[in-house]
């Protein structure tokens, strides 16, 4: 407009003129600023276009990438691969087994050596292969028996001069071996140091109350022995073998009963532990006994089952809470014992809450398949053999005199 105006007064152009120029300067100046305008978004665009050529080629190099992983493992042969990776595992699982076992042994070891004060000879095996199959009487049951009879006058001497002597044999659990309990096995001592198993001096039968009198002192003498461990900070299970002679003394059972009703401590750790011959054979009172010892809270362990075809929830409810299998005959035999496949014969009986032991370990390649066939707990010779018990845990002289009870 000032162009306009500037061009009719300064230069005396006509009207028309000047209007002409002013729109003509206006024009002008609107194609330059369009101009400007356009270089600008022109610009613009060219920088984006650029970044966006740049992300593209991030996406292309991206897609070979994944490209060349999905051709890579394409190739791979998965079955090839899981068997060199189930191989290691098993390396490394056999590796893991065979540490923890060199460990056990020696916890093993070390414990075995603070719970024994000497270990005492054992006696010779007698041989019995010449001697006729006797009958034993059980409650109202006639038990067969391969093993001849001893006279009752060696347990009575033995009470009566005190030469009884009380020895722990470990159960262990596995793989790791940590102990689970001990049996308390009773031997008889000799001149020159010999010592007889209990199968030396137990008779089959008793008429004289002599059975009763030492399976009573046996489980007088395990709930010192527990209740001892628990004040020295030892707590432990302990394994007492009884029998049908100790259910027949009504009296004594009863004096039992209240002795370790009064430490609930004792109960949680007594096991009683019976022949699983001579627990079928047990008429109504023997059971009714047994089962007052059960309502206290003492368990009952079932020793050399016949067969692990057996009613487990049945056995629960009436307070069996383990049972022994022989470990050479699981191993040679299994379908005596079961139908099930070994592998599963463990897992079956601990869905009852029944623990499983396997007794008369005897070499390292029992315990290697026991392993195999998952069996939670072992016991034997290989072990550990029963060493004497600990003086402190006993509290008192080995001395028995057969009228103390």
């Amino acid at each position: 407009m000032s162009v306009g105006i500037t061009a009719y007064f300064g230069l005396g152009v006509t009207l028309m003129d000047a209007l002409l120029v002013t729109g003509f300067f206006a024009l002008t100046c609107a194609v330059v600023i369009e101009g400007m305008f356009r270089r600008r978004t022109e610009k613009y665009l060219a920088q984006r276009v650029s970044e966006i050529a740049q992300q593209l080629g991030v996406v292309a190099r991206t897609n070979e990438i994944m490209s060349d992983q999905v051709n890579y493992l394409s190739n791979i042969n998965v079955n090839n691969r899981l068997e060199d990776v189930e191989s290691d595992i098993s390396v490394l699982g056999t590796v893991v087994r065979e540490l923890a076992e060199a460990v056990a042994e020696v916890e093993e070891t070390q414990a075995t050596q603070a719970m024994a004060v000497h270990q005492a000879e054992e006696p010779r095996p007698r041989d019995t292969s010449n001697v006729a199959p006797l009958k034993r009487e059980t409650g109202s049951t006639t038990i067969e028996d391969q093993s001849t009879d001893v006279p009752i006058s060696i347990l009575q001497d033995a009470l009566a001069e005190g030469r009884l002597r009380q020895y722990l044999q470990p159960i262990v659990t596995l793989p790791h071996r940590r102990t689970l309990g001990y049996d308390l096995v009773p031997k008889v001592a000799q001149s020159g140091g010999k010592l007889l198993n209990a199968s030396e001096f137990l008779p089959q039968s008793d008429r004289t109350g002599t059975i009763a009198e030492l399976e009573q002192m046996l489980v007088r003498q395990g709930a010192n022995i527990i209740h001892r461990s628990n004040s020295a900070g030892e707590p432990t299970s302990l394994f007492v073998p009884i029998s049908y002679c100790l259910l027949n003394d009504t009296d004594a059972c009863e004096q039992l009963i209240e002795l370790v009703r009064s430490n609930r401590a004792v109960t949680a750790s007594l096991f009683l532990m019976m022949d699983e011959e001579r627990y079928a054979a047990l008429n109504q009172d023997q059971r009714a006994m047994l089962s007052q010892f059960v309502k206290i809270g003492v368990g009952i362990c079932l020793n050399k089952v016949r067969s692990l075809r057996l009613n487990f929830q049945e056995l629960y409810a009436r307070g069996v809470r383990y049972v022994k299998a022989d470990t050479q005959r699981f191993i040679d035999k299994p379908q005596s014992y079961s139908d099930l496949h070994n592998a599963d014969v463990a897992d079956f009986v601990q869905r009852y809450d029944v623990g499983l032991i396997m007794d008369n370990v005897v070499q390292e390649e029992q315990i290697l398949m026991l392993l195999d066939d998952k069996i939670p707990f072992a016991q034997g010779e290989h072990i550990a053999p029963p060493s004497p018990v600990r003086p402190d845990l006993l509290g008192e002289k080995q001395r028995v005199q057969s009228s103390a009870y």
